[in-house]
């Protein structure tokens, strides 16, 4: 995938150098980072709470938008060559282009979604190396309260039956929901493998941020997450029994705690039914430079948060939060 096969010639180079310009999300003049700047106190606790939340929650590909009509719950969806969501809103064209679209719907409520296709081969599928779709949302509105914005755009660098593999880079992507905003840019690397057990594990291509507002907190909690580059995060979906495994690592900034921590899924990585919001077990370890906050889930409603803060292996506290505190 790093070996760039997707750049078939010098027109398919030219948009994807165009795209990535648009979906980076550093200022490419931040120096090297090699692990946690700050220290975790009982002072910034919340705060770090609150930005590996939204942080994981931004980039966990089953919670990002849909990408079209009946797509499902995943980025996914894409990686399969034999998409049926994108040959379906084609179905109508006459011939094979170099460039379908766009293809705009109206979304359930208000607004629209569009889809444009870079189509290599004229099957009118994501299904070729160096295709790239691109997905833009304007005040899309499926589902009460919750509104999507800005673009995404994927750039194939692998498809076959076995499974598939993206550049996925996000431009001012913007997840409103009644609790808080979120807003994405930078790039992930996103592969995926399907079958009974499917597999989608993001890593982050630079760095990658999150503008997070946090409107149910009074005053309302805003902060900039920034997942280095490098961050993991990896979705296991079990679908016999209805729920996924994640499991993530690496390094984290919060301009709201003033520095960098160090995320990590422990052995019992995070597990969520399909249909609950939030997981129901697994434990998280969050290092700062100096001091430790384990972070618990004790059920679909809470989290315990335990804070080491002079790491000598006791708790200086222990507070259960719930996921709409964190969240």
């Amino acid at each position: 995938m790093r070996t760039r096969r997707w750049l078939l010639n010098t027109v398919t180079a030219a948009i994807l150098a165009t795209l990535g310009a648009c979906g980076g999300g550093g200022d490419g003049g931040e120096p090297v980072i090699t692990g946690p700047t700050i220290a975790i106190t009982a002072g910034n606790r919340d705060a770090v709470a609150h930005a590996t939340v939204a942080g994981l929650w931004a980039f966990s590909p089953s919670n990002l938008v849909p990408l079209a009509v009946g797509s499902g719950r995943s980025i996914s969806v894409w990686l399969s060559p034999l998409s049926k969501a994108v040959g379906g809103a084609w179905a109508e064209r006459e011939g094979a282009l170099a460039t379908m679209g766009p293809v705009v719907r109206q979304c359930n409520i208000s607004g629209s979604e569009s889809l444009t296709l870079l189509d290599i081969n004229g099957d009118g599928l994501p299904s070729a190396v160096g295709e790239v779709l691109t997905v833009t949302y304007d005040n899309c509105q499926d589902y009460v309260g919750e509104t999507a914005n800005g673009a995404m755009t994927m750039t194939f660098t692998a498809l076959s039956a076995s499974g598939g593999s993206a550049r996925v880079a996000m431009s001012n992507l913007l997840f409103d929901k009644p609790y808080h905003a979120m807003t994405v840019n930078g790039s992930m690397l996103a592969d995926y493998t399907p079958g009974l057990i499917e597999t989608t594990r993001a890593t982050a291509e630079g760095p990658v941020t999150v503008a997070v507002s946090l409107k149910h907190l009074v005053p309302a909690f805003v902060d900039t997450v920034t997942l280095q580059n490098g961050f993991f995060l990896q979705e296991v979906d079990d679908t016999s029994r209805g729920h996924t495994v994640t499991s993530f690592g690496g390094l984290m900034r919060s301009q709201a705690a003033n520095g960098v921590v160090d995320v990590n899924t422990m052995a019992n990585a995070e597990i969520r039914a399909y249909d609950d919001a939030y997981p129901y077990a697994g434990t998280v370890k969050v290092k700062g430079k100096n001091g430790t906050l384990w972070m618990t889930v004790q059920s679909v409603d809470g989290v315990k948060l335990d804070l080491d803060a002079d790491d000598n292996g006791a708790f200086e506290s222990t507070e259960v939060k719930p996921w709409d505190w964190l969240l």
